[in-house]
């Protein structure tokens, strides 16, 4: 029977030789194990037999205890090695993306740059763009005004001429008159028309004259178109189509006799004297109506308005004719007084030939 001495000498030696081998982690734990079972039958044995045995068998609690510490401080050697080693790693994780980090930033910097030159080009080019085209416009507006001053100033000189050859007039008339030709050169998008209306056929036509070398002047053509009513064709698209070229070159166009212009014809005005969509832009329309029983009561413009629709009555479509009256009177409308019992030199109706003089 194995004695109590026995035991602890095979304790003893096993433990000696576990002390002389090299542990691996799970030898280690196994270790721990055997070492706490064998504690654990150590104590319970020494308890029961230390009063008797313990000079006998002296065991050395001073060696276990040794024993007990080496492997927890193996174990806690591990642990560390363990956490030494992940600290490393992340540390060297840390160092590797310090680069990235700077090159991103690099990059940043470089494309903020290449931002900024670009904005910063693009705001002098704009800054220029405007200076320019402001410089042109305030340049264009001068020059404007100036041709403005000078067209005036010619306006007056030949108006002048003009009313010095016709005294009987009223005297507002060369106001209107100078008004509607202006008009022309202020609004080029708009055509005006001049109408003239009167009992005497040669007053009105060496007036339309006049007028219309006048206006020819202003406006640059130094010329005007001059048509009788049969000059027309009976059709309003061919009226449309052959006048539309001429009076687009010359600008100005005398329409003698209006009411004298067959109906087909004479709804070409509806296009031609349109002030919102005009057919042909920039251009002077003076047109004589040969009329009596007027008043100088009585307003123009109703009294034309009443002659017009007469007229034309029955034979245009009202649809057709209410718009092309109102096209027709829609500009300066001058009652022409009979000047004398003399007939007109219609060469003299020339406002060149008193500008030389």
């Amino acid at each position: 029977m194995r004695t109590v001495c026995d035991i602890k000498e095979q304790t003893k030696n096993f433990l000696d030789h576990a002390n002389d081998d090299d542990y691996s982690d799970d030898e280690d734990d196994y270790s721990d194990d055997v070492d706490d079972y064998s504690d654990d039958a150590n104590n319970k044995s020494l308890n029961n037999l230390s009063q008797s045995f313990t000079p006998e068998c002296p065991f050395s609690s001073t060696r276990n205890s040794s024993l007990t510490t080496q492997v927890r401080e193996r174990s806690f050697q591990s642990i560390n090695t363990s956490r030494s080693f992940n600290i490393t790693s992340t540390s060297l994780s840390s160092y590797s993306q310090v680069p990235i980090v700077q090159s991103q930033s690099k990059k940043i910097d470089k494309n903020y740059n290449n931002l900024f030159c670009t904005s910063l080009a693009i705001i002098i080019v704009l800054c220029i763009f405007f200076y320019i085209l402001i410089h042109n416009e305030a340049t264009q507006s001068e020059t404007s005004n100036i041709d403005l001053v000078t067209i005036d100033k010619l306006l007056d000189e030949r108006m002048h001429i003009v009313q010095t050859q016709f005294n009987h007039q009223k005297s507002n008339i060369w106001n209107d008159i100078a008004s509607g030709i202006y008009d022309a050169v202020l609004y080029p998008e708009k055509p005006t028309v001049i109408t003239l209306f009167g009992n005497e056929i040669d007053t009105l036509n060496c007036l339309a004259q006049m007028l219309g070398e006048v206006s020819g002047t202003i406006l640059g053509s130094n010329d005007y178109l001059s048509l009788t009513p049969k000059d027309f064709p009976n059709d309003v698209g061919e009226t449309i189509y052959n006048f539309k070229v001429k009076i687009s070159q010359k600008r100005v166009v005398i329409i003698q006799d209006l009411l004298s212009i067959n109906t087909e014809a004479i709804k070409a005005f509806h296009n031609f004297c349109d002030r919102q969509r005009p057919l042909i832009k920039k251009a002077i329309y003076i047109i004589t109506i040969i009329i009596d029983e007027y008043k100088p009561s009585q307003s123009e413009l109703e009294f034309i308005d009443k002659q017009i629709f007469k007229k034309l009555s029955g034979k245009i479509d009202k649809d057709i004719l209410d718009p092309l009256v109102t096209r027709l009177t829609d500009g300066v409308i001058v009652p022409v007084l009979p000047e004398s019992s003399t007939r007109f030199n219609m060469k003299k109706c020339l406002v060149s030939k008193y500008n030389r003089l």
